[in-house]
């Protein structure tokens, strides 16, 4: 009986078996091919239905099993660094290839503007995210007049060193003249760091990282012959007449070290990457992307009606590419007081903190600073100098010389006290940048008859003492202010 038992059950599993692997033939549960790198199959290529999470890794021989397509029908598979392949439910055996090492097309760059005369053009395509760029400072790096003002200056004090800037803010100007005036740029350049010089960047190398930078110290590869090739993220970025090919180094801080890191006329003037590189946030493996260019939640379509599908909005980047804008900065930006009446002063303590950064706070372009003022009041209005605590120099500006307060930020100073540009000699340097998570405490004490305390934080482009900022260039963004009542 037993014996009997065994033998129906076994009988009932192998015809499970046969009936599961018929349903899965006629049904096409599932679909098998092979992945090849030019030919060779090859292991590890990941293998999706295009803009679907359905995915997976060839095997040792370059063979996969993926579910069925439902309701896709692209295969496609990729490996880093080379250009994606294609195939579909009925062709599943998918070809890889490996890009050119290094073409240097001498046609122009893509324009980024749309035009419906131009069909090549990025912003005919990709709509939203040609107008998440255009409003950001990636997209106005070229015409941005506060830029052109700092270039001004330097041309003033040194002539030879007009180069250095177009490297990273019209990195596809070409001047025969050498001169690499940003402010000459025409056409397409003037559109600054734009679509196509950034998705043709096919490695970001980090050897000599702060003395080659920007356009210098990425590789780049442009196809001549009217042939298109872009580098970016998506392992599944395929469409007709183009060819795509999988940049996972995209996600990855050490894309944007170039513009971000170098040693200028012998001034370590931008630090950030190497700030990100010793921060929590790298230890924690957040990279520059997580907080600069993370997804809006409304992307859903990176070309919808030109060749682009569905996707998870979680899995489309954002190209508004935030620095120093005031949300930004107030969500960067912490500040705690703590106020105590003593019986013959007034005392505060003032706690300012980078929260939720990767690098030093401020950033960037070595001018930036922070200025905390502390001010007080008597009962009638009087305003009252403290008596206790740090003040602010001249280089805080007349209007705030002399008031209790710091300043944070990469200080060039000459003897008396007075802001340099970065690229001017004979002064000293004082680092007083906040950095990632920590916090800094200072006290102040004013007479006891001070019944009103103001604490605000300033974030400024540039030194007061600097050259007038053209009209339309922000200059200062206030990120905290608070009045304390400190009582009869």
């Amino acid at each position: 009986m037993v014996t009997s038992r065994i033998a129906v059950g076994g009988w009932l599993i192998a015809l499970t078996a046969v009936l599961s692997a018929l349903l899965e033939r006629d049904q096409g549960a599932v679909v098998r091919g092979v992945a090849a790198l030019e030919g060779v199959p090859v292991a590890d290529a990941i293998v999706r239905w295009q803009g679907s999470h359905v995915s997976t890794r060839s095997g040792p021989a370059g063979r996969f099993r993926l579910p069925a397509a439902g309701p896709y029908a692209t295969l496609t598979a990729a490996l880093p660094g080379c250009a994606i392949g294609v195939g579909s439910p009925r062709r599943p055996n998918v070809t890889i290839t490996r890009p050119p090492e290094s073409v240097d097309d001498p046609d122009p760059w893509i324009d980024p503007q749309p035009d419906p005369h131009r069909p090549a053009q990025c912003g005919n395509c990709h709509r939203a995210i040609f107008d998440e760029w255009s409003a950001s400072a990636h997209g106005r790096s070229a015409v941005n007049p506060a830029f052109h003002d700092r270039f001004a200056d330097l041309l003033r004090d040194f002539p030879l060193g007009s180069g250095v800037c177009a490297g990273c803010h019209v990195p596809t100007l070409s001047s025969p003249t050498l001169d690499y005036d940003p402010r000459l740029a025409q056409g397409v350049d003037r559109h600054g760091v734009h679509c196509d010089f950034c998705h043709k960047i096919a490695d970001a190398p980090l050897d000599k990282l702060g003395t080659r930078f920007g356009r210098d110290g990425y590789r780049l590869v442009r196809l001549d012959g009217g042939r298109q090739l872009f580098f970016g993220p998506l392992d599944d970025a395929v469409r007709r007449g183009e060819t795509f090919v999988f940049a996972p180094f995209y996600k990855e801080s050490r894309y944007c070290a170039s513009c971000h890191e170098g040693i200028i006329f012998g001034v370590h003037a931008y630090g950030t990457y190497s700030e990100w590189r010793e921060s929590p946030a790298a230890r924690q493996g957040k990279q520059c992307q997580d907080c600069h260019m993370p997804p809006t939640g409304a992307l859903t379509n990176i070309a919808p009606g030109a060749g682009g599908v569905e996707r998870d909005p979680r899995t489309l980047a954002s190209h508004h590419l935030p620095g120093a804008t005031a949300d930004m900065l107030k969500r960067s930006l912490a500040v705690r007081t703590t106020a105590l009446r003593r019986p013959n002063e007034v005392e505060i303590q003032v706690e300012v903190a980078a929260r939720h950064v990767g690098h030093r706070m401020p950033t960037g372009f070595v001018e930036r600073h922070l200025i905390l003022v502390v001010q007080a009041t008597e009962a009638d209005g009087k305003p009252i100098l403290p008596c206790r605590g740090p003040t602010l120099p001249v280089r805080a500006g007349p209007a705030l010389h002399g008031l209790a307060g710091a300043i944070f930020g990469k200080q060039h100073v000459d003897a008396k006290g007075n802001a340099l540009h970065f690229w001017q000699t004979g002064g000293s340097w004082l680092e007083t940048r906040l950095r990632p998570e920590q916090a800094e405490t200072l006290i102040f004490a004013f007479a006891a008859t001070a019944r009103r305390l103001r604490v605000h934080l300033l974030w400024r482009r540039f030194w007061s003492t600097a050259t007038p900022v053209a009209a339309g260039a922000e200059r200062e963004i206030l990120i905290h202010e608070q009045e304390i009542d400190t009582g009869p």
